[in-house]
C-alpha cells in the first residue's frame, strides 16, 4: 500500500476542527493545541494543514486569535477530497514490476493484475466519495 498515515491523520484533524467549531468553543483552532491534543508532531501537522489549505478546505489566520478553520461546508468535504489533498492523486498500488522474465504470459499476468488493482482503487475512491465530513460528525455520539 502506498498511502501515507497523513491521510488518516487529516481526517482526524478535520473532525477535531469541526467538532470544536460545532460546539462553539472557538472559530479558529490553534495549531499548537491541535498538535498537542492529537499527538501529531508540528512538522507533520504543518504539512497536512498546508495541503488542506491548498485544496481550499481550510483557511489560516495569523495573530493572537488566529489558527485554522474550515472554509468549506462539512457536507461538501468528502473522504475522497481529503485523499486527493494529501496524496496528490498518487496511486494506491505500485505496479512497476521489474521482472527478469519476458514474454506473453508474464505480460498478460501484469496486465490482468494491473487491471484488477486499478479497479479496486476506483471502487475504493467511489466509496470515499460517498462519505462526507458531516456524515462522520453526525454519526458520532455526543
Amino acid at each position: 500500500m502506498a498511502y501515507s498515515l497523513s491521510y488518516s491523520k487529516s481526517i482526524l484533524v478535520l473532525i477535531f476542527i469541526s467538532d470544536k467549531t460545532r460546539r462553539g468553543e472557538t472559530e479558529y483552532i490553534s495549531t499548537k493545541v491541535m498538535s498537542e491534543l492529537l499527538n501529531i508532531p508540528k512538522p507533520t501537522l504543518s504539512v497536512i494543514l498546508n495541503n488542506l489549505i491548498r485544496a481550499g478546505i481550510l483557511q489560516s489566520k495569523e495573530g493572537a486569535n488566529g489558527g485554522i478553520r474550515l472554509i468549506k461546508r462539512e457536507e461538501d468535504i468528502t473522504l475522497l477530497d481529503l485523499l486527493i489533498a494529501i496524496e496528490n492523486e498518487k496511486p494506491l498500488f505500485h505496479t512497476n514490476y521489474d521482472l527478469n522474465v519476458e514474454g506473453t504470459r508474464p505480460d498478460n499476468a501484469k496486465r490482468v493484475v494491473n487491471t484488477a488493482l486499478r479497479h479496486a482503487e476506483q471502487t475504493m475512491k467511489e466509496e470515499l466519495r460517498q462519505v462526507s465530513l458531516r456524515q462522520i460528525l453526525d454519526s458520532m455520539p455526543l
